[in-house]
């Protein structure tokens, strides 16, 4: 199908191939400020304590942990925390935010919210949905987000994400990013699968030793009504988050659409798209509506969705993990075998 950001690309030059040429191939440039290290000091500090055995946190209280995910890393993450929270005597709800109405919110006493780093920044859809929420005033909040690989800007993200959440009255309790292998679909589509398989253990168990240790320090920090000061840190993806990137990604992907042989109507594509511009009927794809999330491509059972950047065929996530044995570990095994 023609896409209708090209000529748009092609007249914006430097700002739009800088977006092009971060976000869509995925270099791994190395991260700034806290990104660089990937862990915060709030999980540094509970990891060694928790290593030491101190005495576990009670608290009480219901807790909601809600997330954006489109393939899965983020829902991991919260269903983690949530797990976590329990434990600690917290009633927790989790859930992907889609399944939400924003008044719940109302009915909780702590709220984490999780994302995934989408072209340096939080997606746009779920900012939305967040802006749209009531007052959180007086109640506890805290934000978290996963990433890819070496990641880029994911600090300022989810600094991001607390902000969305302050700027409602929450009081702030914690951030934390966490990392996993990268679902860009684009970046292993165009021949840098050893950079993506590098992180394909992740998340493993000291992946959920750390979002544990993140829950038990939200918990903590509530109970003694502490709160968190997170502030953004210089970082030169600031300037191409979002949209910029976006658009440079778009402006190459010269097709994308849905194969009616292939596809069985399951419908996971248009539950996974954000922005609702997916017609399975018609088989098509409204690529002016497009955020170029990629999740039709890598949640298709059947690989029915269709996308090609620079005239190469784009590979989803679900064929890919198939591709190469990736079985990932999910939370409730690791508790399981937790003693």
């Amino acid at each position: 199908m023609e896409n209708p950001e090209r000529r748009q690309f092609l007249k914006a030059g430097g700002v739009g191939l800088a977006g092009l040429t971060l976000a869509g191939m995925n270099l791994p440039f190395p991260a700034t400020g806290h990104s660089s290290t990937k862990e915060s000091v709030l999980t540094l500090k509970t990891e060694i304590a928790e290593k030491k055995r101190l005495k576990k946190v009670d608290a009480e209280g219901k807790a909601l942990v809600l997330w954006y995910s489109q393939t899965s890393n983020t829902a991991r993450t919260g269903r983690c925390i949530a797990k976590s929270l329990e434990k600690t005597g917290f009633v927790v709800k989790a859930s992907d935010y889609r399944n939400l109405s924003s008044s719940e919110l109302l009915e909780y006493d702590l709220i984490i919210a999780g994302s995934p780093v989408y072209y340096y920044d939080v997606p746009s859809n779920f900012k939305t949905w967040l802006a749209a929420c009531p007052s959180l005033k007086g109640k506890h909040v805290a934000a978290f987000v996963t990433f890819g690989g070496e990641g880029g800007n994911q600090y300022n993200t989810a600094c991001t994400l607390l902000d969305l959440l302050t700027a409602k009255g929450g009081i702030p309790t914690g951030l934390e990013t966490f990392g996993n292998m990268s679902t860009f679909s684009i970046t292993w589509s165009t021949g840098n699968i050893k950079r993506i398989m590098k992180y394909s253990h992740l998340p493993d168990g000291r992946s959920y030793s750390r979002m544990r240790a993140f829950a038990l320090a939200v918990a903590e920090n509530m109970k003694q009504h502490r709160t968190a000061d997170f502030k953004k840190t210089w970082d030169y993806r600031e300037w191409i988050k979002g949209s910029p990137s976006i658009k440079g990604t778009k402006a190459l992907i010269n097709r994308h659409t849905i194969d009616k042989n292939l596809c069985v109507e399951c419908g996971l594509c248009v539950r996974s798209c954000p922005v609702s511009a997916i017609d399975l009927v018609r088989g098509a794809i409204d690529g002016k509506a497009c955020i170029a999330c990629l999740g039709c491509v890598n949640n298709c059972p059947e690989q029915a969705v269709v996308m090609e950047f620079m005239f190469m065929g784009v590979k989803g996530f679900t064929a890919f993990k198939k591709e190469n044995s990736i079985n990932t570990t999910e939370p409730e095994a690791w508790f399981a075998g937790q003693k």
